[in-house]
C-alpha cells in the first residue's frame, strides 16, 4: 500500500505561487484612506471572493467548497481524503469627496493565503495568513512658526498593517453539531510621518516619526448545527470573540534633512483593546441548486475609550446577504450552466464617531464562480461597488469599487493504492 500526490496539482500550486510571489512584490498600500489614521486603521475582513460576492456572509456556511474561516465551526464540511489550498488578492478603485474637494486612489494587494484538511471523520483544520487592519493617508497642510506668523508646509503621512497569523480547528463532538476554535497571532506597526518642510525659509527640514507596533494572540469561537429536510439543507451559525488586547510599543524619532538625529525615545503604551463581538447567521441550500446566506452581528466598542479630540467609538453592527446559484452540477455539461453566481449586500455601521456622526457603509456585490479544467478546483471573482462616511458635518465620503480574485484548488491529494 503507497501514498502518491495527484500530479495534477503540482502545475496548479506553481501557477499560484508564481502569482502569490510576483503581486507581493509590487503591492502598494493596502488602503488610502483617510479613516485608516484612527484607532488600528481600516478594519479588514476575512472573506475571500466566494464570501464577498455574497455580501461577505459566512457564519452559517459550511467549508465544503472552499474555506470559510468566518466561523472556524464550518471547517468540518471540508469533504474526508480532501486537501483544499487557497490564495487570492483584491483590489480597489476609490474616490474621496467633501463639500468642495474630491481625490481619487487605486490600491492592488495580496489578500490571503490559505490551507485546510479533514484529520479525522470528527475533526478538520486550516491555517492561513490574511490582513487584519491598515493605515495608508496623506495629509497635505501648513503650520505657524510661532512668534512670526510665517507658514510652512506640513506634510502627514500613514502607513502600515497589523497581519493575522492563525490556526483553526472544526471538530464535530455529536452529529450535525460543530464546533470551532481559531487561534490567531496578530503583528505588525503603523508609522505616522510629520514632514515640516522648513526648505523656503532657510532651515533644514524636520521629520517627526511616530512608530507603533502591536502583537498579541487572538481568539475566536464558532458554533453550527445542520438539519436535513430531504433534499434541502439549512445550516445555523454563531461566532463569538471574546475581548481581548494587543500589547503596543512606541517609538519616537526626529531628524533633520542633514540626516542628523535630534531626539530618539521608546516607550510602552497602553493596550490596545480589541472588544469582545457577537454574530449569529444561517444558510439554506435547495436541492444543491441554490443557497441562500445571512449574517448579522456587532462589535462592542462603546465600552472602550480612545484618546483622540473630536473621535468617540461606537458599536458597530452589521447585516449583511447573499446567495450563490448553480444551475447544473454536472460536470459534462454547458461551462456557463456549471458556473456559480452570486450576489449579495452589506451594511455596516463604523466604530468611528466623528464631530457627533457614525460613520455607516453599505455595498453591493456579484461574483462568479468558474470550475477550473478536469479538476474541482475553481477560481472565484467578485466585484464590489459601495459607500462609506458622509460629506457632512465636514466629512469626507468614499466611494469605491473594489474586485477579489482567489483560486481555490481542492483535489484528492493523498490516494491509497494497493500493491499485489
Amino acid at each position: 500500500m503507497s501514498k502518491i500526490i495527484n500530479s495534477n496539482n503540482i502545475k496548479y500550486i506553481l501557477v499560484i505561487l508564481t502569482i502569490f510571489y510576483t503581486t507581493s512584490t509590487f503591492a502598494q498600500n493596502n488602503t488610502s484612506s483617510p479613516y485608516s489614521m484612527y484607532g488600528l486603521g481600516d478594519l479588514k475582513t476575512q472573506s475571500n471572493p466566494h464570501n464577498s460576492a455574497m455580501g461577505n456572509t459566512g457564519i452559517g456556511m459550511a467549508s465544503e467548497n472552499f474555506i470559510n474561516v468566518l466561523n472556524p465551526a464550518s471547517l468540518t464540511g471540508i469533504d474526508s481524503m480532501t486537501f483544499i489550498f487557497e490564495i487570492g488578492t483584491d483590489g480597489n478603485v476609490t474616490s474621496y469627496e467633501t463639500k468642495t474637494k474630491s481625490a481619487s486612489s487605486n490600491d492592488f494587494n495580496f489578500s490571503y493565503i490559505s490551507l485546510g484538511w479533514r484529520i479525522t471523520p470528527w475533526l478538520s483544520s486550516s491555517f492561513g495568513l490574511n490582513p487584519y487592519s491598515s493605515v495608508g493617508y496623506e495629509i497635505n497642510s501648513s503650520s505657524l512658526i510661532e512668534g512670526i506668523q510665517q507658514e510652512y508646509p506640513l506634510n502627514i503621512i500613514g502607513s502600515g498593517d497589523i497581519s493575522r497569523a492563525y490556526l483553526a480547528f472544526g471538530l464535530m463532538p455529536v452529529k450535525n453539531l460543530s464546533v470551532g476554535i481559531k487561534s490567531s497571532f496578530l503583528f505588525g506597526s503603523t508609522i505616522q510621518t510629520q514632514d515640516h518642510d522648513l526648505s523656503d525659509l532657510g532651515s533644514n527640514s524636520i521629520y517627526n516619526v511616530t512608530t507603533d507596533y502591536f502583537h498579541n494572540f487572538y481568539w475566536e469561537f464558532g458554533l453550527q448545527y445542520q438539519l436535513k429536510l430531504k433534499n434541502d439543507i439549512l445550516v445555523l451559525g454563531a461566532i463569538y470573540n471574546p475581548r481581548q488586547t494587543l500589547v503596543t510599543s512606541r517609538e519616537n524619532t526626529t531628524s533633520d534633512s542633514a540626516g542628523s538625529t535630534l531626539q530618539y525615545e521608546r516607550e510602552s503604551e497602553g493596550d490596545f483593546v480589541i472588544p469582545e463581538e457577537f454574530g449569529l447567521g444561517f444558510s439554506y441550500k435547495k436541492n444543491n441548486k441554490y443557497l441562500i446566506a445571512m449574517d448579522a452581528g456587532i462589535q462592542m466598542w462603546s465600552d472602550e475609550s480612545y484618546k483622540i479630540s473630536g473621535v468617540d467609538l461606537k458599536n458597530n453592527p452589521y447585516l449583511s446577504l447573499g446567495i450563490d446559484l448553480l444551475p447544473v452540477e454536472n460536470h459534462i455539461a454547458k461551462y456557463y450552466k456549471r458556473m456559480n453566481y452570486r450576489l449579495g449586500f452589506k451594511y455596516e455601521q463604523s466604530y468611528l464617531s466623528m464631530r457627533g456622526t457614525q460613520l455607516d457603509e453599505f455595498g453591493f456585490s456579484f461574483g462568479v464562480g468558474l470550475p477550473l479544467k478536469k479538476s474541482k478546483s475553481r477560481l472565484d471573482l467578485s466585484f464590489e461597488a459601495g459607500q462609506m462616511g458622509t460629506t457632512t458635518s465636514r466629512l469626507i465620503q468614499e466611494k469605491y469599487f473594489r474586485f477579489r480574485l482567489g483560486f481555490s484548488l481542492k483535489d484528492t491529494w493523498f490516494i491509497r493504492r494497493k500493491f499485489d
